[in-house]
């Protein structure tokens, strides 16, 4: 058996977003690694010929058991490891804050053991101003350790909407390769030059005639169909054409819509979402439709955020959609939050990419408060959320297949 095309490898998968934007550059993706049960049905429905390894990283914790399981070499790593909160040092060492102390230091065993040409790291923004116990900055300690281990590393702030993502997402990305030389960030194909539905409001000062306008939001999801509370299906046909090139782009010939159901909210919720109109929030609705505290005497909560059931501007590119845009945003024009399918979109996933597992869960503070340890999993949204999209990754993907003279070539796999 060959692989004819250069190789990436996903670790700390999710639900795939990363390497199928390195597919659609024309690699080969042939495993996987995610621990999250609900986010690995979602690679295997997706992606039925990759190994999918449904595996905590430090189950490979040798050189042997991790060329065991990767019987190929990679030309490049993919993966975003978290960089706090999981100690595997010594009790000397517990510094939640140091890298040195996390699941990235794992990462790094991979990229020591199978040696790729180029790895690449996705993080939050905040990876760039954190420190560790020492006052030492965190991306530091990241970059050294790879310089160690013999890759020219570059940091690379990216904001997704520059590369035909309809939504405004800064991520840092760490990159790595072995040519000893600086690659720079993928040229832009977008530009932030964007007018709203009256054309008088300019959000960048960017102007390069040679860009596309920014994608936005509802250049992404205006041909979806409209849905109240409570009503959608996890399948269901399309009830129109196309209305631009992105929704041709991403609906890719697919007669099926997926994971397009909307949010069983309650009457009072959508009372108090009729309230609410572009750019506002919870906190902004009139009193008597302000939050209650549950098993209370119509009280007002105390706890309304200003980021939560946040109305979006269809004609400005979509705010950050993170692992908990079920309770961020509402639809622009609907009284209900975003539909999985509505958020897939503003990622960038194509349609025919389905999520499964459930909707959504209870939060993982009740799960630890009642001892549910065994619950913990990615829903839908967790998963669309979490993802890097596919169209950033694909034009990254790019890049260093250029850059690096990654050409397709015969591998034999033993």
């Amino acid at each position: 058996m060959f692989i004819q095309q250069p190789i990436a490898i996903d670790i700390f998968a999710g639900a795939g977003g990363f390497g199928l934007g390195f597919k659609m550059a024309g690699y080969s993706v042939p495993l996987a690694l995610e621990i999250d049960a609900w986010a690995c049905d979602t690679l295997r429905y997706n992606h039925p010929k990759m190994l999918v390894l449904q595996h905590d990283i430090r189950d490979y914790c040798t050189e042997d058991s991790v060329k065991k399981v990767c019987i190929f070499k990679p030309d490049v790593i993919i993966g975003g490891p978290p960089c706090q909160g999981f100690s595997i040092a010594g009790p000397a060492h517990k510094d939640p804050q140091d890298p040195r102390n996390s699941l990235f230091l794992e990462f790094a065993r991979w990229i020591d053991y199978l040696k790729p040409k180029a790895f690449i790291i996705e993080n939050v923004k905040g990876i760039l101003s954190r420190k560790n116990s020492d006052n030492l900055k965190v991306i530091d300690i990241i970059q050294s350790t790879f310089i160690e281990l013999g890759y020219f590393v570059e940091v690379w702030l990216i904001n997704a909407l520059n590369y035909g993502v309809p939504q405004s997402r800064e991520r840092v990305f760490i990159v790595g390769n072995t040519s000893g030389k600086k690659i720079g960030i993928p040229t832009i194909s977008h530009s932030l030059k964007l007018y709203n539905d009256r054309g008088n409001r300019q959000l960048s000062l960017l102007e390069t005639e040679t860009l596309n306008p920014a994608i936005n939001l509802w250049d992404a999801i205006s041909d979806l169909p409209l849905l109240n509370a409570r009503e959608g299906q996890e399948e269901q046909s399309y009830i129109c054409d196309p209305q631009n090139r992105y929704q041709t782009w991403i609906r890719d010939n697919s007669d099926v819509l997926y994971n397009h159901v909307a949010m069983e909210h309650s009457a009072r919720l959508v009372e108090r979402f009729k309230h609410i109109k572009w750019g506002e929030s919870s906190s902004d609705v009139p009193q008597e439709h302000k939050p209650r505290r549950r098993s209370s005497n119509g009280e007002l909560s105390s706890h309304c955020y200003d980021q939560n059931n946040r109305r979006l501007n269809p004609y400005e590119p979509s705010h950050t959609i993170t692992a908990s845009f079920y309770a961020n945003f509402l639809h622009p024009f609907q009284n209900r939050n975003l539909t999985a399918r509505e958020g897939a979109r503003l990622q960038s996933f194509p349609d025919q990419y389905r999520f499964l597992g459930k909707k959504t869960v209870v939060s993982q503070k009740l799960l630890h408060r009642e001892k549910r340890f065994d619950e913990k999993f990615l829903c839908q949204y967790n998963q669309i959320g979490n993802a890097v999209p596919p169209l950033l990754a694909r034009s990254i993907a790019l890049h260093i297949k250029e850059k690096l003279n990654l050409c397709p070539k015969p591998v034999e796999i033993l």
